[in-house]
């Protein structure tokens, strides 16, 4: 069997696969190979039976569903071709599903067809392709993951008609589809209610760009000649007409002259081939002073300047979008690490859950003491020089030194440190539980006067929930923890850290703490405000939560010495400024 296929898809998928059989440590004895036959499997020009056999290596482990679980939030649609990013940035389920119809491009292999059938509750997808049978698990998955990442991440199909039998089906974990077998194709169902949920990542202006390199060019033509050979130069912006005429055994008068015939611009095909490839490796990151050298620009204004005239938008502009595509992998990841986290320790959970008027010293000492553990860990915090004199008991560290609405929010601290330590790629999460509690202490001592008391609990819990996240996007199972933990050790500074993972990585760390929180069941409130926090837009209140947040992190974090401490005047007076750095000597 002989068949063309995607190659862009098919070397996404295993580079995925690839990726994610690292991060779980599962044994991979076809690794090297599979390296090795990447460049081919990309072009198209790798045998489909061996593509088939690679796969079926890739996707067996005694545990499958390791892989189902997980194999979505591993799919990145900006290396997997124009059409499937295109289809990423649809408006909705059914603007893709018309994109399947209006270009002729394959998602998966040439010979495909796709059909969409549809009544007033369900909407059938029917596939028939010359696929192989361990082809359509990573097809169906694509499929899903496309609809979720559209309409969001509750959608489901209702049925799975497979063209092939498979021993296992490791997309179990992740669908409730009911399965069945099709005799020839391949048929996905799911409910109508989908079709017109808009999707946060529609961009109409980056599917105008991308749509130019979605039009198929006979294989026969001058055309398809001409761009064959553009592909053969490492520079394109380097390319001239004369050795295009050479490479193709032409005069140059000759060559003109087909162009001329053909209604043919010889620049502008130049162009498209150029931001054909600047595109495609913008959205996969690719930095933008990088990509100018490396296509044979003579400076990176020359760069920005042809690349905006192209497609409208500035490099960095599509670069960035590339990273809110590619997050979504994140943002799968911090959602499956949260969901597998435990429940809170019984201790905990019976702290959180106490009402204000329950919520005293002495029930908190009889449900401190029960566990050692704890209890030890209160002592510890309650010891700080900046509370002042050493607490004796329980009783003076609760009611003294830390305060009992304060024990409530450090207990979920606690257990978030007890439940991640292990797990984190960060090499000194106890620093960022400090720096949760620093900041809340600076907060506290400067500006307790001027908010109510209901203003400052929930302050309170902005300040030591927010930067959460932290133990989120530094945890082992993460796809890019290490990648954000070189981030953290390049960046000067918190705030230097926090814009990075809005601008490389579209990532708000307030807006993603309140996964924990959900989980461990607070209240709307927290997390509607953590949200606030993510917007431009900032009230004072706001300002000064994120400012001291800066002043405790970067001194407990990135090194920074008291010294060279800034205080936002704006933010501080005289006797807060004081305040605040007699709080940083102490602590």
């Amino acid at each position: 069997m002989s068949v063309t296929y995607t190659g862009t898809f098919w070397s996404g998928v295993s580079r995925a696969l690839l990726s994610l059989r690292r991060d779980k440590n599962l044994p991979t004895p076809t690794e090297p190979d599979t390296l090795q036959v990447l460049s081919q499997i990309e072009s198209g020009d790798y045998p489909v039976e061996q593509l088939n056999e690679i796969l079926s290596e890739l996707f067996v482990c005694e545990a499958p569903e390791l892989i189902g679980r997980s194999i979505l939030g591993y799919f990145d649609f900006t290396r997997m071709g124009t059409i499937h990013c295109y289809l990423s940035m649809a408006k909705d389920i059914n603007a893709a599903l018309d994109a399947l119809t209006l270009f002729s491009s394959p998602l998966f292999e040439a010979t495909e067809t796709i059909n969409v059938e549809q009544s007033d509750t369900t909407v059938k997808l029917i596939l028939k392709a010359q696929y192989l049978a361990e082809m359509e698990l990573p097809i169906v998955a694509f499929l899903l993951a496309l609809f979720r990442h559209l309409a969001g991440r509750e959608f489901d199909f209702m049925r799975i008609e497979n063209k092939y039998e498979h021993q296992c089906w490791p997309l179990a974990p992740v669908t409730n589809a009911t399965l069945a077998s099709h005799p020839h194709a391949l048929v996905v169902t799911f409910a109508s209610q989908w079709l017109k949920r808009p999707s946060y990542y529609f961009s109409p202006k980056l599917q105008n760009i991308l749509v130019k390199n979605l039009h198929q060019h006979s294989q026969s033509s001058f055309k398809y000649d001409l761009l064959q050979v553009f592909r053969q130069f490492p520079a394109p912006a380097k390319i001239r007409a004369e050795a295009v005429a050479n490479a193709m055994g032409l005069t140059e008068s000759v060559f003109r002259r087909k162009l001329r015939d053909e209604k043919l611009s010889f620049s502008a095909l130049l162009k498209s081939h150029i931001h054909e490839q600047s595109v495609s490796q913008l959205l996969r990151g690719t930095k933008v002073d990088q990509l100018s050298e490396q296509l044979g620009f003579s400076d990176r204004r020359s760069f920005d300047r042809s690349f905006k005239e192209f497609t409208g938008v500035s490099p960095g502009q599509l670069r960035q979008i590339g990273s809110r595509l590619r997050f979504q992998r994140g943002n799968q990841a911090l959602t499956e690490i949260t969901e597998n986290l435990p429940p809170l320790p019984e201790t905990i959970s019976e702290i959180i859950n106490l009402s204000e008027q329950q919520l005293g010293v002495d029930k908190l000492v009889t449900l401190i003491s029960a566990d050692p553990v704890f209890r030890a860990h209160i002592m510890g915090k309650a010891s700080r020089a900046l509370y002042g004199n050493i607490p004796g008991s329980l009783e003076q560290a609760i009611g003294r030194n830390l305060g009992v609405s304060n024990v409530k929010y450090l207990a979920v601290l606690f257990a978030a440190q007890q439940y991640l330590t292990v797990q984190s790629v960060h090499p000194n999460l106890p620093s960022l539980i400090d720096a949760m509690l620093l900041s809340h202490a600076l907060f506290d001592r400067a500006f307790a006067s001027d908010y109510s008391e209901e203003d400052k609990a929930l302050i309170a819990q902005l300040l030591l929930f927010g930067p959460l996240a932290l133990l989120l996007i530094f945890h082992t199972e993460h796809l890019d923890a290490a990648d954000f933990l070189a981030t953290w050790q390049q960046s000067e500074s918190f705030t230097d850290f926090i814009h990075c993972l809005t601008n490389e990585y579209n990532l708000c760390l307030y807006g993603a703490s309140t996964l924990m929180l959900i989980k461990w069941g607070f209240t709307s409130d927290v997390n509607q405000s953590l949200w606030r926090l993510c917007q431009d837009r900032e009230s004072k209140v706001s300002q000064r939560i994120k400012h001291c947040h800066n002043l405790a992190f970067n001194q407990l974090c990135f090194n920074q010495r008291n010294e060279d401490t800034e205080i936002d005047q704006s933010l501080f007076s005289a006797q807060q400024t004081d305040t605040a750095q007699e709080i940083l000597n102490n602590w």
